[in-house]
């Protein structure tokens, strides 16, 4: 669902929104996976809920400059390409804007049933604010999600193509139940899961060491929490030496076709490919061939297994790497990729994959 959320933000460039307004925006920890009931991933984001905002009520404020405020851009893009005036539009963009990406056809198709929209929320990414509305029927009984970026370029706004999909800000922002309403809202309770604060600082994503300070343009932050659970402070499971020792003194025979056996059958397939054959065989299977020392660091649940974070080592080098391992009746077996798209969107970011080697690097 996230992929096909982030895909509409790519191509579908009709709808994007930023800037800096005086409304209140608020810090509310959400879930994004659980195993079994328990919380596995969170995530917070500066965010702002509309209540009732319609483009009617944008209507009735007199502004006579759409480049004043996000919402005003994003009114007058639906304005514009209800009315097809496609020049118009071409003004409400910064220069990331392609003709040649505006589809025409689908503007006209897709509006034909609406006749206004409803602005839900937006939450900001630094000096980014990603706006979520629908466009909604004259009856408000059917309605269709949009999204709107939007930067500042002197002393106004303008829609934007430019979107970075990996920048945590847009990726935990996106499912935030206050964006991605078909999520569901609940309270959770973050307590036991390692947070990890992501700030942008002049066009940078950095991770900050500790809660940034709220409410500074410079210091909005978003947060992803995970339940990692240290090997440091609790015992490996014994299944999970016993398939690490069995991997290592494989890989020592150098046999692919015996090495292979620790896949599991459904993925088998996979390493016909070139991206899992190079991955399983030059990677991992060369890592536990060459490296004497493998261990375990921590363990991220997932449904039917976990993922094992270990270091490996030899007398001079040491590095940081993962496996999926599937559990079935207590005995391990790995997977070659994850079942799971959040999952796999969060996991495999460079952001967070880089922060959680990061942090597996503390003594």
């Amino acid at each position: 669902m996230l992929k096909n959320t982030l895909l509409i933000l790519g191509l579908l460039v009709g709808l994007c929104a930023t800037a800096q307004d005086n409304s209140s925006y608020f810090y509310k920890p959400f879930s994004i996976y659980k195993v079994k009931g328990e919380q596995v991933m969170a995530g917070s984001v500066n965010t702002f809920v509309y209540k009732d905002y319609y483009g009617k009520n944008i209507q009735k404020e007199p502004h006579g400059n759409a480049h004043l405020k996000p919402e005003y851009l994003v009114y007058e893009l639906f304005n514009d390409m209800k009315n097809k005036d496609f020049n118009s539009i071409t003004t409400l963009y910064d220069s990331s804007f392609k003709k040649d990406n505006f589809d025409k056809k689908w503007m006209t198709d897709k509006l034909r049933d609406y006749a206004d929209i409803k602005l839900r929320s937006k939450f900001r990414s630094g000096d980014l604010i990603i706006v979520r509305y629908d466009f909604v029927s004259a009856d408000r009984k059917k309605s269709f999600p949009f999204f709107a970026i939007v930067k500042k370029a002197g002393d106004g706004y303008y829609l934007s193509a430019d979107i970075d999909t990996a920048d945590p800000f847009n990726l935990i922002g996106s499912l935030s139940p206050d964006n991605h309403f078909e999520r569901g809202d609940e309270s959770i309770i973050t307590a036991g899961m390692t947070p990890f604060y992501f700030i942008r600082k002049e066009d940078k994503i950095l991770l900050a060491s500790g809660i940034p300070v709220a409410g500074q343009n410079d210091e909005d932050y978003t947060t992803l929490y995970l339940r990692l659970e240290s090997y440091d402070k609790k015992k490996v499971p014994a299944p999970i030496e016993e398939l690490l020792e069995q991997m290592q003194r494989t890989a020592q025979q150098d046999d692919t076709a015996l090495f292979k056996n620790f896949v599991i059958a459904g993925d088998l397939p996979l390493l016909e490919q070139e991206h899992f054959h190079n991955y399983y065989y030059a990677g991992l299977m060369r890592i536990f061939k060459n490296y004497p020392m493998i261990t375990p660091l921590a363990g991220l649940k997932i449904n039917g297994g976990e993922v094992l974070y270990f270091k490996f080592a030899d007398s001079l080098n040491s590095r940081i790497a993962y496996i999926i391992l599937k559990n079935r009746e207590e005995k391990y077996s790995l997977e070659l990729q994850f079942k799971d798209e959040v999952v796999s969107n969060i996991l495999l970011d460079d952001y967070i994959v880089e922060a959680i080697v990061g942090y597996l690097k503390q003594p």
